[in-house]
């Protein structure tokens, strides 16, 4: 089965809006055959490479591209003529359009510093005499790292089942810029590797999250996969674990290219589909903006699994700390966020998501800067319909160096086509408002952002805005409206069950709740203590998730 649906193509280190469609890719890039110590119940009907390509094409579900893996050493089983054999099988069973096979090479060996997994490179590496065509000596992963970093574009690293001293003492040494260019990520679940289940009941036991926020903190770019390590005849059929590329064609040189540029998250579930942005970059690339972080996580499954929680990560690179968890999400599939964070300061997001069976999905990062040139802030920017006509209100101060506005229409949130253009008026220190209506009616759920656009051909989005025409009412008040002390009472009243975000801000807006509630169809009420507040004015405002419907009021503490 193939699942082929439009995301965000993500790349690495440059300033990518993403616009065309792209593709969710699942797959495994570890896994062995009889070439090293695969085929472990030595059935004959699997003596090659090619015949366990041929496995997990024809009997695995939810498989686009699949890789092997073979020890490099004679001790895992290699010899050098076995490892051209499995080049070339790759190559012949290789079926762009239908189904990507890759060959290549797991190199090292775990007591001398561990397995590294490597593709993009045809002549196997190695230190055993007689048994290489590239020499690299046995535990030099400085070499190893250097000689694929070489290779540019040509090949990656991928770092498996790691242990906190592996890879020499990578987590201990100071941030390699070589090593961070040849490594392109690293498997945050992985096997379990002697498993003989065909029926996805075996899920891995081995879990390294941990490694990857520690990397992560060092400076290094990578992306978390989940690796099946098979070494029986079970490829992609132990369990439902999946690499998941995100790309724009099947294809393996699109496959690479994805592994490549980071362009891949790890999931559980083998056919959920996830898409993260911040301030319109794409998962797995870095870029800068000069608004707050705008975060955008889009989960679906077609198998109509809902989602527990989403977790927002964010940590510093080259920082002191780990990542945390700095905002959790409940029972939403789609989640818009912003982080104000400040000038200057490099951050980098991900994302984890739990659904309600208790698959988790792990994205990989998204590291983001932001800018104080031009000095452009988007303050507002709200969808509202009258008449069944969509009606886009902005507001923005510093726009020197911003050019225009493209509005972009959406009929899913996910594919957005221009609808029109609107000039930048310009000017600092100075605050413009815009208008502009949808000459087209809105008779389904319709989706809005602006593409804001600068003198440097640059540009960013705004948060997504949802119109409904099904849906129309929510309404907030607070009694009583003037109060000394105690409790006051929030009443909602809204016209359909949904999940609903509450907040209350002070006078100079700072938010001092952020609660998720359980939205009701008529009235829900809750209770909120204004005992130690301050005198002043308040403002209590709640939304709906996707903030196509929200309404405010504000309360007086005496």
């Amino acid at each position: 089965m193939r699942i082929l649906l439009p995301v965000i193509l993500c790349l690495l280190n440059v300033q990518l809006r993403a616009q065309q469609p792209s593709i969710h890719l699942y797959g495994s890039i570890h896994s062995h055959s009889q070439y090293s110590d695969g085929n472990q119940e030595a059935n004959p009907a699997y003596p090659d490479a090619a015949s366990c390509f041929g496995y997990v094409r024809d009997r695995a579900m939810q498989v686009d591209f699949w890789g092997i893996s073979d020890h490099n050493h004679s001790g895992g089983g290699m010899s050098l003529p076995d490892y051209a054999k499995g080049v070339r099988e790759a190559d012949s069973l290789n079926a762009d359009g239908q189904f990507v096979s890759l060959y290549g090479m797991e190199w090292g060996i775990i007591s001398t510093g561990g397995h590294v997994v490597v593709y993009g490179i045809d002549s196997l590496i190695g230190w055993e005499f007689g048994n290489f065509s590239i020499y690299n000596a046995q535990a030099d992963y400085n070499s190893l790292f250097g000689k694929i970093a070489s290779r540019g574009d040509g090949a990656f690293a991928w770092l498996a089942h790691m242990d906190a001293g592996d890879f020499g003492d990578l987590l201990t040494s100071p941030y390699n810029a070589v090593w961070d260019s040849a490594i392109c990520g690293i498997a945050i679940r992985t096997g379990p590797a002697f498993s003989t289940d065909t029926l996805y009941n075996d899920p891995p036991g081995g879990n390294y999250a941990d490694r990857y926020r520690d990397l992560l903190r060092k400076g290094y770019h990578l992306a978390p996969g989940i690796d099946h390590d098979s070494h029986y005849i079970t490829f992609g059929r132990s369990h439902q674990g999946r690499t998941v590329v995100v790309t724009d064609t099947l294809t393996r040189e699109a496959v690479m290219r994805a592994f490549r540029r980071r362009s891949v998250y790890a999931s559980d579930d083998f056919n959920a589909r996830v898409t993260f942005s911040v301030s319109g970059l794409a998962m797995g690339s870095s870029g800068t903006g000069t608004t707050a972080a705008q975060i955008s996580v889009q989960v679906n499954d077609p198998d109509g699994e809902g989602v527990s929680n989403i977790k927002l990560w964010k940590g510093v690179p080259g920082g002191s700390a780990n990542a945390t968890t700095f905002a959790t999400l409940y029972n939403l599939p789609n989640v818009n966020f912003s982080d104000n964070i400040p000038v200057g300061s490099p951050v980098y997001y991900f994302a984890e998501i739990t659904q309600t069976d208790g698959h988790r999905i792990w994205t990989a990062p998204i590291w983001y800067t932001r800018t104080n040139n031009p000095g452009y802030e988007l303050l507002k920017f709200d969808a509202v319909l009258v008449q069944n006509q969509a009606k886009l209100d902005w507001s923005a101060i510093n726009e020197t160096g911003i050019i225009r506005y493209g509005i972009e229409r959406s009929s899913d949130g996910l594919q957005f086509n221009p609808a029109d253009w609107v000039n930048s008026n310009g000017g600092n220190g100075v605050v413009n408002a815009y208008t502009w209506p949808d000459p087209i009616s809105v008779t389904t759920a319709t989706y809005y952002r602006l593409k804001i656009e600068d003198v440097n051909g640059q540009f960013s989005y705004s948060p997504v805005r949802k119109l409904d025409p099904q849906y129309t009412s929510l309404n907030v008040e607070v009694q009583p409206s003037i109060t000394a002390e105690g409790e006051v009472l929030i009443q909602i009243s809204h016209d359909r069950d949904e999940p609903l975000l509450l907040e209350v801000f002070d006078a100079a807006g700072r938010q001092l709740l952020r609660q998720d509630i359980t939205g009701t169809k008529g009235n829900t009420e809750t209770k909120f203590d204004t005992s130690r507040l301050s005198a002043g004015h308040y403002t209590v405002q709640v939304s709906n998730t996707d903030l196509s419907f929200r309404d405010k009021t504000v309360f007086i503490r005496r």
